[in-house]
Parts: C-alpha cells; sequence; structure tokens
C-alpha cells in the first residue's frame, strides 16, 4: 500500500499531462491494476477530474455501487448530492415550466435537520447580505442608510455627491465610480483610499478638470483630507527654487534615485545596481557635464509587468540626504500638462506605464516614451568653490499602437553649463589683434599698390590677417578659460553650449578666410613673370655679334630647380602631424582628467600642434645653419650656369639673383649684397619689357625678343643705358620686420635695387611655400582643428591634413610648371 501511495505520488507530481497521455478521456486509470478502465455505461457516471476514478455526473446523484441516478428537469440536486428535490412547476402550452429564485435570493434543497425538502424553497437574504453563487453573503452597501447611496458596495453620501461638481469628461461609469468612492472615502480619512485616488490623478496627466481625479488638490479654499499625499513640490517648503541644490567642492557626480509609491502608501527607493534592469529608467549615476543617452527596445510584454498602479518620483542623493526633483509631464500627442489652478508647477510624480479606457470600453496602453533630465549649473555667488545645480525631469507619454508588438523608451541627460569666459576673452583678444592685424593688413596694401599691384588684393590680404585674428583669439581666450577653471571647483567643467557654438563659428570663419588669402596667394605664385637672364647674350666688347649658340641644358637645370624649390616648406606638416599625435598620446593621460568638451579638446589640440610646429621649426633653423640652407643652391645654380633670376612679385616689384660668370674679366661684378636683391623698376624699364617678353608664335622672333631682352636687362644692371639708371638702397630695420617699403626713394625713370646687408637667402623665396610658411603653418593647424572640433579624433584630423597639404602641393607644383614653360618658353 505504501508502494502505491508513492507511485501514485510520482504520478501527481508529474501531473495530468501523464494520463491524457496514456488513457483516453472516456477511460480512467485503475491504481490497483495500472490500467485504463471504462466507466459504467448507462448509469450516469463520467470520470472524476483527477482521472482515477469514476463520478457521478452534473445534475445527477448516487444510485447503489458504482451507479447513479439522473434527475428529472423538473428536479435539482440537493446541496449535500445525495437527493433529488423536485422544484415548483406548473403546465402551460403542454410545457412544464419551473420557478426559478429572484437574484436576491437564494434556493433551499435542505430542511434544517438536513432532510431532503420537499419542494425547493426560495429565501431572501437578511438585511446586510446579498446572494452570490446561491450563499449569502454580507455586503456593506446593502446596510446603506437612507440619506446614502450604494456605490462600488460603499455607502456614500448623497449630499456629498449633490454637492460634488459633476464630471463633463470622457471616462468610462466603472471608473467614475471608482473614483467617487475613493474621494469620498479619502475625505473619511482613508488613507489608502488617498493614495489610490493620488495615483488615479497621476495617470490623468494632473487633469485641471474641476470634478476629476484630482479635485481635491484643486479645492484652494478647502482643508484637505488628512491622509492626502503631496502632488508638487511647493516653492515655500525650502529657501531655494524647487529642484535647485549646491554642489560642494569635490564632488564630481550624483545620483539620481528612483521613489516607488505602492497602494499601501508604502516609499520603496530603488537603489542602483550593476545588473540594471532597465536602463533607460531610474535611478542613474550622473557626471557633471557628461550628456547621456539610452534608448531601449522593449517588449510589449516585458513593460507590461511593470507595476501599473504604482506612481514613482525622482530623488537626488546628497550624501545620503534624498532631495525632490520637479517633474513636468507631456502627454500623448506632445501637450504639455497645463498648470492650470495648481499651486505649483512642479509636480512631484510620474507613472512608467498604464491603461487608458475611453468611454466606448476601448483599452489602449500609455507608457513613458522618453524620460529627459535637464541639469542646469550656475556658480555660486555666495562660495566660489561650490555650485548651483537645477535640475529638472520632463516626462514624455506616447500610445502603443496595436500593431507594434514592441516600443522604445529613451533616458536623456542634458546640461546647461556656466559661461568659462570665452564671450569675453573674445572681446578682448579679438578686439586687440583684429585691430593690430586689420592696420598692418592696410599697411601691406599699400605697399602692394605701391609695387604696381591690383586693388582687388585688399580683400585677400585682410581675409589673411582676420583669420590669424579670429584663429588665435579664440584659442587664447580658450586657454585661458581652460587655466581658469582648473583646481577651482575640484573639477573641471565642460563649456556651455553657446561658447562651444561662439568656438565653432570662429574655427570656422577662420577657416574659410584663410582659405581666401591661400588661394590667392597661390593664384599669384602661378602666375607671376619668370625670367632666365641669359649673359652670354650680352658682350660689351662685340655688341653688335649675335649669340646663337644657346645652350638649353643650362636654362633647364635653372628652372628645373627653381621649380623643385616652389613648394619646399620649412617646417613639412608630415613631421608636425607625428610629433602632435605622439604629444597628444603622451597627454592622454592628464587630459582623462577634463572633462570632454568640445572646445577645450580642441585647445589642447592646438597646444600639442603649435609645440610640435615649434620643435619641428627650431630643428629646421638649426639644420640649416648647420649644413646649409636647400635655398642656397639657387645663388650657385645661377653663377654655375651663368644665368640670373628675375621674378616679379608685382608689376613694379622683382626680385633678382645674380648669375654673371666671374671669368669674364670685362664685366663689372655686383657686390655681394646686390647679387641678391629686390628691384623697385622703373615703369619706363616695365614698358619695355612687357614688349619684348609678349608672347608670339613665331619661334625666330621670339628667341630674338629673347636675346634682345637679355641685353636690355644685363645693360640695365651694366649701367649702359642713359636714362634707366638705378640706384641701390639697404633696407631699414623695420621694413625687412613689416616686409614693406616705408622710406620714399627714387622715383621717375630710376629703378631701386633694395638689398639686405646680412641676408643669405635670395628674396626671390617670397614667391614660393618657403617665404609664405606662416600662411600655410597656421592652415593647417586650422584644418587640423577643424577636424579635431568636428570628430574628436586626432587621428582623422592628422590624415586629413596630410591629404589636403599633398594636394595642395600637386596643385601649386602642377600650375607653377605651366607658368614657368609658359614665361620662359623651356619644357622642364
Amino acid at each position: 500500500m505504501i508502494l502505491l501511495l508513492k507511485i501514485l505520488a510520482s504520478f501527481t507530481i508529474l501531473g495530468v499531462d501523464c494520463f491524457e497521455s496514456t488513457c483516453n478521456r472516456s477511460e480512467y486509470l485503475d491504481p490497483s491494476s495500472m490500467t485504463c478502465q471504462m466507466c459504467p455505461v448507462n448509469v450516469s457516471m463520467v470520470v472524476s477530474v483527477d482521472g482515477f476514478s469514476c463520478t457521478c455526473e452534473d445534475n445527477s446523484i448516487p444510485d447503489g455501487i458504482a451507479r447513479c441516478r439522473q434527475c428529472n428537469s423538473t428536479e435539482v440536486v440537493s446541496a449535500d448530492g445525495a437527493s433529488c428535490v423536485p422544484r415548483r412547476c406548473q403546465i402551460a402550452n403542454n410545457r412544464y415550466i419551473c420557478r426559478k429564485c429572484p437574484s436576491d435570493y437564494i434556493s433551499v434543497t435542505q430542511n434544517v435537520d438536513g432532510s431532503p425538502a420537499k419542494e425547493v424553497q426560495c429565501v431572501k437574504c437578511a438585511r446586510g447580505y446579498k446572494a452570490q453563487n446561491n450563499v449569502c453573503v454580507r455586503c456593506p452597501s446593502c446596510v446603506c442608510a437612507k440619506t446614502d447611496i450604494a456605490v462600488k458596495n460603499e455607502c456614500i453620501s448623497k449630499k456629498f455627491l449633490s454637492e460634488r461638481p459633476r464630471y463633463e469628461g470622457n471616462m468610462p461609469a466603472t471608473l467614475l465610480m471608482v473614483l467617487l468612492k475613493n474621494e469620498y472615502l479619502c475625505t473619511k480619512g482613508d488613507i489608502l483610499a488617498c493614495r489610490a485616488l493620488a495615483a488615479g490623478c497621476v495617470h490623468g496627466f494632473y487633469s485641471t478638470n474641476a470634478a476629476g481625479p484630482c479635485r481635491l488638490w484643486l479645492q484652494p479654499k478647502s482643508t484637505p483630507p488628512r491622509g492626502l499625499p503631496d502632488l508638487v513640490i511647493a516653492p515655500s517648503t525650502s529657501e531655494k527654487s524647487p529642484g535647485e541644490f549646491i554642489f560642494a567642492y569635490g564632488m564630481e557626480s550624483l545620483l539620481l534615485v528612483l521613489a516607488v509609491y505602492t497602494y499601501e502608501g508604502g516609499l520603496n527607493i530603488l537603489k542602483l545596481t550593476k545588473d540594471k534592469q532597465y536602463p533607460c529608467f531610474l535611478p542613474i549615476e550622473v557626471s557633471i557635464g557628461k550628456d547621456m543617452s539610452y534608448d531601449c527596445n522593449m517588449n510589449v510584454s516585458q513593460l507590461l509587468t511593470i507595476d501599473r498602479n504604482s506612481t514613482y518620483a525622482v530623488y537626488v542623493d546628497l550624501g545620503g540626504v534624498l532631495k525632490p526633483i520637479p517633474i513636468a509631464m507631456r502627454k500623448p500627442g506632445d501637450y504639455h500638462v497645463k498648470r492650470g489652478t495648481w499651486s505649483s508647477g512642479h509636480f512631484r510624480r510620474f507613472f512608467l506605464v498604464g491603461h487608458m479606457t475611453t468611454t466606448d470600453n476601448v483599452t489602449s496602453t500609455v507608457y513613458i516614451r522618453k524620460l529627459h533630465i535637464n541639469i542646469r549649473v550656475e556658480r555660486d555667488t555666495r562660495s566660489a568653490t561650490s555650485l548651483r545645480l537645477q535640475i529638472h525631469v520632463e516626462a514624455h507619454y506616447e500610445r502603443k499602437t496595436s500593431v507594434s508588438p514592441s516600443v522604445t523608451t529613451s533616458l536623456r541627460v542634458e546640461h546647461e553649463m556656466p559661461s568659462a569666459g570665452i564671450r569675453r576673452g573674445l572681446e578682448i583678444w579679438g578686439g586687440v589683434l583684429s585691430t593690430l592685424l586689420s592696420l598692418y593688413a592696410i599697411l601691406q596694401w599699400r605697399g602692394v599698390m605701391k609695387r604696381g599691384g591690383l586693388h582687388f588684393s585688399l580683400l585677400p590680404i585682410l581675409c589673411g590677417y582676420l583669420s590669424d585674428a579670429l584663429y588665435f583669439s579664440v584659442w587664447f581666450s580658450t586657454l585661458h578659460a581652460l587655466a581658469a577653471e582648473a583646481g577651482t571647483l575640484g573639477l573641471t567643467l565642460p563649456l556651455s553650449y553657446n561658447e562651444e557654438h561662439f568656438i565653432k563659428s570662429f574655427v570656422y570663419s577662420a577657416f574659410v578666410l584663410k582659405s581666401v588669402n591661400i588661394a590667392w596667394l597661390n593664384w599669384k605664385q602661378c602666375f607671376c613673370d619668370i625670367f632666365l637672364l641669359d649673359w652670354s647674350e650680352f658682350n660689351p666688347v662685340y655688341r653688335d655679334v649675335s649669340i646663337n649658340n644657346h645652350d638649353e641644358w643650362r636654362t633647364r637645370t635653372l628652372a628645373r630647380e627653381w621649380s623643385r624649390v616652389q613648394t619646399l616648406r620649412r617646417a613639412p606638416p608630415s613631421y608636425t602631424v607625428i610629433l602632435t599625435l605622439v604629444i597628444i598620446n603622451l597627454t592622454s593621460y592628464w587630459w582623462s582628467y577634463v572633462h570632454q568638451s568640445g572646445g577645450y579638446n580642441w585647445a589642447a589640440a592646438g597646444i600639442a600642434w603649435w609645440a610640435s610646429y615649434g620643435v619641428i621649426l627650431a630643428f629646421r633653423w638649426a639644420l640649416d645653419r648647420l649644413a646649409g640652407s636647400p635655398l642656397a643652391s639657387i645663388p650657385i645654380i645661377c653663377r654655375g650656369v651663368g644665368l640670373s633670376l628675375l621674378v616679379f612679385q608685382e608689376e613694379h616689384y622683382a626680385h633678382y639673383v645674380h648669375g654673371r660668370s666671374e671669368d669674364n674679366k670685362e664685366m663689372r661684378m655686383m657686390s655681394r649684397p646686390l647679387s641678391m636683391c629686390r628691384i623697385a623698376m622703373a615703369p619706363q624699364l616695365r614698358i619695355v619689357y612687357n614688349q619684348l617678353s609678349s608672347y608670339t608664335s613665331d619661334d625666330s622672333e621670339a628667341f630674338a625678343k629673347r636675346a634682345l631682352l637679355s641685353k636690355l636687362l644685363a645693360a640695365f644692371f651694366e649701367r649702359a643705358l642713359d636714362g634707366l639708371n638705378w640706384v641701390a638702397s639697404e633696407r631699414t630695420v623695420l621694413e625687412r620686420l613689416l616686409n614693406v617699403e616705408l622710406t620714399e626713394r627714387e622715383s621717375g625713370t630710376t629703378s631701386v635695387l633694395l638689398y639686405d646687408s646680412y641676408e643669405t637667402t635670395p628674396s626671390c623665396v617670397a614667391l614660393t611655400w618657403w617665404g609664405e610658411e606662416w600662411s600655410l603653418g597656421t592652415l593647417d593647424a586650422m584644418i587640423f582643428g577643424l577636424v579635431v572640433l568636428i570628430t574628436d579624433e586626432p587621428l582623422l584630423a592628422a590624415l586629413t591634413t596630410i591629404v589636403l597639404w599633398q594636394v595642395m602641393q600637386n596643385l601649386r607644383h602642377t600650375f607653377g610648371q605651366r607658368n614657368q614653360m609658359k614665361k620662359t618658353n623651356i619644357i622642364i
């Protein structure tokens, strides 16, 4: 027997499915034989629910062993199931019609002593009870006084209902009755009813309807019930504004926790755990100045597991002290919850998910689509080492469509940072640098005009210097703000949105202006006049003898060298970029303590760039002093091939490199300073030069013109032509520093040769990239910083800088060669 019970127990543990898979539905399992048996036929017996025996079917009573008898249609089974009790019936139209007990009666089939009654009796439940499943159960609403009315099994005063405003919204009747019940009980001191009413008010989006679920909070003159919870954060409850807190020195983050209000009136604080189930909901730890964003795709079934009757509140944890944070709500359709008649617009509670039922009994799910947390940081005027935080939370809700099985919830944390003084720094640095560089640009333009340049040149010149003013003013201002921030509060606050916008605007503007200046600079260098003066065409003894033996290798050698040096740089960007990346990598640990701010990252990248640029430039200067400048080859080649180089920068301003051979003793030699000089050419000589250098399709005529022009220029430098004299003048220190002629010299038909006593580099490098290193260096810095500001990727910025440099170098070299071949008629 014990073994049999164990076997039965094991079958019970396995479940009913085991028997259903063994016996048919019309069979039961006989425990003694462990076989399936049929219930006796025609005896009103069926298989029991547990599947181990047979039992009487409905409306049947036992009639001996393993036999049942069915009661007829005018009888019912007694309460003990042992007899059939007749009902009161009568015949009408040849049909039996039996009496049914009214809804507030129960049917009695047994006498007091337990014997079966002769006839089914209908007995009315006593006062205070109601019929439920043929049993009289206690009913509180059934004992309501005449002055009360039963609403949802609760007696409510008729006076309360008559004095209460009529609800005119779209609320189903069942929900309205629940609302009336909770409101009445809350006024009577029922705390649980007050809590349920508060949840209904929150789920109703703080309705301002005078008869809605928020009515008890919207009555300004009445005394609120004792258990009515707070739904707003009133400013009068604190010396500071709601949501405003003091952030002490040394704190770098704050903890936003979530408190859930249970239906029983409790308040549970949800702790932050590593395995947080819902990352798009609170609690969360927020680093000051670091924006956060999460998106979560949640299944509807997963969303509905959240308690739909609970409401939530947001608190900030300040060293174990919890402070409430105000909440704003946006209903589905992006409508704000209006303040209306609320005492404050700072709401305290919100909900995560709920069901909304319309008057058509159509229920839809409303869920929180986005939780947006805004943290406004201000400096405390009373303490330089603390901050004042204003935290505001906004909850956005949406309705779930019946088509989509999943929904998306989002969490956004954004900061509004205080001003770091960037704007004030821009006003100072920008004003000073822009004024000084604008005046210098005008001075440069004046020199260009005196040299015979175009009036239009003012625009690119001014663009170049204003670009430098904008770039360095915003860089100096950002560095000053970063230095002021460090160490004051124990953390470095990121820049505000406006300051980040100012920095980007200035950097973009500086890059555009510098691009205009660089385009003009390259255009001028690629369209300048070039002439190679062949001294063999000029012989003071045999002037009338034409020399036809022209050695092309000499001109090609000088032409190739001039083409080579046009794109040389003092500090090549490739080396600067590599050293910059190394510096950024070495200082990355220190910069990790600084909050990720686009403006500060750009300023730090600028420090690394200009430090690298300075190192490369100093190394190149030292190398040139020891091994010689790569441009020193031009004078050497000119002397070696017996050709002089004449390059025009402006219409009446040229650069000259002397190349007359020293073997011819009959020719006067030019002193060393004059061998590499600048020429302020007289207009008459320039007119003759233009006539003789003009393009012609006849090769013999072109050769004769070049030979004649060589004789003219050679005679000019030999002082052989009357009326085309020249004078030599040394440039002053200020002229060399400013690269402009300030002293008035000879004018009219007299040309001036300007020289520098201690300069060993040819002045013609002013028409190459070597002479425009500052403009090109600042352009590289702007490109590198611009990409860092946009992408925050130094490696990408380095690659972009090198690629653009190579593209510009190839273009400059190609157009420079085309211009040289066109002006000298020499194929390189």
